[in-house]
């Protein structure tokens, strides 16, 4: 919203957000600059004046983009405007990645595994993935469509990379997605085709996170 104010409009400025403000610096009883002083959250603001000595001062401001003198002319109108389009897109915009940053920092999940195997790289949904398995320098990713591709990454950074996704480590050698652990007997986990060795080190702490 786009708001030429006078100074009986102050009370709705107070109680209402706006974008930016078309604000003549001379008004009765109170100046532009005066009253931009008592906002908390002041929005971006162009100046208005016949009075060529206000300029400096209302440039005190960050949120003043721009100092029109009057009579203003349509052109220079047009350039004022043109500024305070692309300060509130750059504001926008820097919300919006700002909020993408904080969306992603709750969620923390990774939605593809990119891996590189023979100079080919993929990228793998990690729902689709069953389990990983340690081999040497390498893993063997195993996914719930038969597929296998062996990547040159260490099992530990992918129990890092992979932690908020639901995966477990249940044994040094392999790590698991806990949504295709169909049943655990005894030190093994049963997967829909395939069953792993659950690690003594990792038993306790394996059954109490997989039957919750």
């Amino acid at each position: 919203m786009l708001y030429r104010l006078f100074y009986f409009e102050a009370v709705f400025l107070k109680e209402h957000a706006v974008d930016a403000l078309l604000l003549d610096i001379q008004m009765p009883d109170i100046t532009g600059i005066e009253l931009l002083q008592t906002l908390l959250q002041p929005p971006k603001v162009i100046f208005t004046t016949a009075y060529t000595e206000y300029a400096l001062q209302s440039f005190d401001f960050d949120h003043v983009i721009d100092y029109l003198n009057k009579p203003i002319r349509l052109p220079r109108f047009i350039k004022a405007m043109e500024r305070l389009k692309i300060q509130l897109d750059l504001e926008s915009n820097a919300a919006e990645a700002s909020s993408l940053v904080v969306n992603n920092q709750k969620v923390g999940k990774l939605e593809t595994l990119v891996v590189k195997e023979d100079k080919v790289t993929y990228r793998i949904p990690v729902l689709e993935i069953d389990y990983i398995q340690s081999w040497g320098n390498y893993v063997k990713i195993f996914t719930n469509n038969n597929q296998v591709r062996l990547a040159r990454k260490t099992i530990t950074d992918l129990e890092k990379e992979l932690k908020t996704n639901g995966f477990e480590r249940v044994h040094k050698s392999y790590l698991v997605n806990k949504k295709s652990v169909k049943a655990i007997n005894g030190n093994q986990l049963i997967l829909q085709d395939q069953t792993l060795p659950i690690g003594g080190a990792y038993r306790l702490l394996v059954k109490e996170r997989l039957l919750k």
